[in-house]
């Protein structure tokens, strides 16, 4: 008498059934029953009681008791929403790797365009000038934020004939205390004499505002202690190295900004095409 697949079938689980169970074929078991929960197949009550016996059991005989009443290949169908998201995960790693490409080549755009604004332009030169006050001074901050406040840089500017405004003047130059009574004025200029000019101006718009009896407050002594003479400038390594960096920073902020708009753009159009599958659904 010739036996059917059906019967070997059987034949083979029976002969299974009295093996120790393993811990591979528990999870197995426990996987089928969260997939069957899943879907509504058992409840919360049925899937501890179940769980719990499958992690008692001690032959495949018992655990295969447990799923006998559950269609097979649960856990693939439960799976198979992840490997979409799988799927999905390359074409988000592409579009972060095209935004940071993106930010790269818009930083090493900015960095060669500083590198040849510094190399092609002419080095902007800086003199300096000295003003000496009376020791009797006590407070020489005051005195350097007076040296560039609007009246002593509004006459500085008519010195020099000059159309540009004070606060323009004041973010180019700068005054600092060099000892407890001395202060210097740096000026900036596209020739040696056009810095050392502009240098002389406020210095001498400076004592001549702060001699002034008329000037509210007390009364102060100045004099030029040393004139602009000569001018220096920065190394070119130094200015190639500011102007790169300057240009590296502002292209990869351009770049940040493009790909931030890009990956917007980008988000908008996937959730505009899952809209008309949602609602039909």
């Amino acid at each position: 008498m010739r036996t059917g697949p059906e019967d070997e079938n059987a034949a083979g689980a029976s002969g299974r059934g009295h093996l120790r169970a393993s811990r591979a074929d528990r999870e197995q078991v426990i996987a089928t029953l969260k997939a069957a929960f899943v879907q509504g197949r058992l409840t919360k009550d049925e899937l501890d009681l179940r769980v719990g016996q499958a992690l008692a059991s001690r032959t495949v005989a018992e655990l295969t008791a447990l799923t006998a009443d559950l269609p097979a290949g649960l856990v693939k169908a439960q799976q198979w929403p992840k490997a979409a998201q799988v799927k999905a995960r390359p074409l988000v790693s592409k579009v972060v790797t095209a935004s940071a490409c993106v930010i790269l080549a818009a930083a090493t755009l900015g960095l060669a365009a500083g590198l040849g604004f510094a190399a092609l332009s002419p080095p902007m030169l800086t003199s300096n000038a000295t003003v000496v006050l009376p020791s009797s001074v006590r407070d020489i901050s005051t005195q350097v934020f007076i040296a560039t406040s609007d009246p002593v840089l509004v006459r500085a500017l008519r010195t020099i004939g000059s159309g540009e405004s004070p606060q323009t003047l004041r973010s180019a130059i700068q005054a600092k205390n060099v000892t407890t009574n001395i202060i210097s004025i740096s000026a900036p200029g596209r020739t040696a004499a056009q810095a050392e000019r502009t240098a002389d101006a406020i210095a001498n718009s400076y004592v001549a505002y702060i001699n002034s009896p008329s000037r509210p407050g007390p009364q102060v002594q100045a004099r030029i202690l040393a004139p602009a003479v000569g001018a220096t400038t920065k190394p070119l390594p130094a200015r190639l190295l500011a102007l790169s960096g300057f240009g590296a920073l502002y292209g990869a902020l351009i770049g940040a900004v493009g790909a931030l708009a890009f990956i917007g753009v980008w988000q908008h159009s996937r959730r505009a095409g899952k809209a008309p599958a949602d609602q039909s659904a």
